[in-house]
């Protein structure tokens, strides 16, 4: 799609955890460290699933940035994409930056 950046491309590993890719972790301005827990706040805006950094009072559709700069995909947002987290071969997740959005799609770039 026009006016889109590709970011990376993941993997859903089984248990639904993905890393994140570098880039879209210094858009968001989110960096690992034990004593202070960065989330990722994923909400549905129309067809597109959009990636925020969310805040310590974020709602539940969160996942906290863990070391190695992983995080889980929430169980509502691997049901919108349809993504199955199977050990054996996980599902690709493309991240791409439209305008100031991070915008979360399953599969690979055309």
């Amino acid at each position: 799609m026009k006016d889109e950046l590709p970011l990376g491309i993941t993997v859903v590993s089984g248990g639904g955890r993905t890393v994140i890719p570098e880039r879209v972790l210094e858009l968001l301005n989110l960096r690992y460290a034990p004593q202070s827990r960065q989330k990722l706040l994923w909400t549905q805006e129309g067809s597109d699933v959009v990636v925020k950094k969310g805040t310590m009072d974020s709602s539940f559709r969160k996942t906290i940035l863990s070391k190695g700069g992983k995080t889980a995909v929430p169980k509502h947002i691997r049901k919108i994409l349809k993504l199955k987290a199977t050990p054996e071969d996980g599902e690709r997740m493309i991240w791409v930056q439209r305008g100031k959005d991070i915008i979360v799609r399953k599969g690979t770039p055309p």
